[in-house]
């Protein structure tokens, strides 16, 4: 019994204290010299031997992916010098993991381990994580243009199958302001931020194929044409316009659009 108290105790403290990226340099207090990691994955199980050093290296890289996560123990059970348990981490993704790049929205792991616990210090482990659960996710951010900005709830752009769908677009500059200078100057502005849009998906205004306008006087509709005009070749998209009352910030005008990847 003392046994069983003493090795949950210190895979409590290991988790709370270490893994969950709070101290990650005080490994050495509850990890052996040496530590037999049990990999356990189906396709291709593994043994490595972890040092409490590159196990703190290893928590940091996890902080430098996915920030100051959350960390959170939702079962321990201990039996003799083994113990079993189950977390949630839940963190950004602010860095780049394996081909998945950095895209600021939240990806949660659950992982579980079982602890060998020797002399008060972790010796050796098996673990096991939902990669494919947290893959999904990544792949999911992935599909997200840009990340929501100033607290809308909505990014510029999704991605779903072959195609690009653009949100609402209107004559916002880089500052946050919109632009000065009468419609002219406001309808050439979303035009540039639709093509902002579109290149960080490496397309380019013909890969649009349909497109819709919102105008707040159809008495711009003939200098809208003419601006809209200098963004194409030959080939336009299908498109609609739309008169509305108001738009959000005065804003005369907003477009919103679909692009296709092939």
């Amino acid at each position: 019994m003392k046994t069983t108290r003493s090795a949950e105790k210190t895979v409590r403290e290991f988790l709370e204290t270490i893994r969950s990226g709070k101290s990650p340099e005080r490994a050495s207090e509850f990890m052996a010299d040496s530590v037999k990691a049990h990999q356990l994955n189906a396709e291709n199980p593994d043994t490595v031997n972890r040092t409490p050093e590159n196990y703190t290296q290893h928590v940091k890289e996890f902080i430098q992916a996915y920030g100051h996560y959350q960390f959170e123990i939702t079962e321990l059970i201990a039996s003799g010098d083994k113990v079993y348990a189950r977390w949630k981490q839940t963190g950004n993704q602010t860095g780049n993991v394996d081909e998945f790049k950095a895209s600021g929205l939240p990806v949660t792991e659950i992982g579980s381990a079982v602890y060998r616990v020797s002399s008060g210090k972790i010796v050796e482990y098996w673990i096991q994580i939902d990669r494919k659960g947290t893959e999904i996710q990544q792949q999911k951010n992935s599909n997200v243009v840009s990340v929501p900005k100033n607290g809308l709830p909505f990014p510029d752009a999704y991605i779903s199958g072959d195609a690009l769908y653009i949100s609402g677009q209107t004559g916002v500059d880089q500052t946050g302001e919109l632009v000065k200078g009468g419609f002219e100057a406001q309808a050439k502005q979303v035009m540039d931020n639709l093509g902002n849009v579109l290149r960080k998906s490496r397309l380019h205004y013909k890969d649009l194929v349909n497109v819709t306008i919102y105008l707040t006087s159809m008495d711009n509709y003939a200098e809208l044409n003419t601006v809209y005009r200098s963004y194409f070749d030959k080939k336009f998209p299908a498109r609609v316009c739309i008169a509305v009352k108001e738009l959000p910030r005065q804003a005369q005008i907003e477009i919103a659009a679909v692009a296709g990847f092939n």
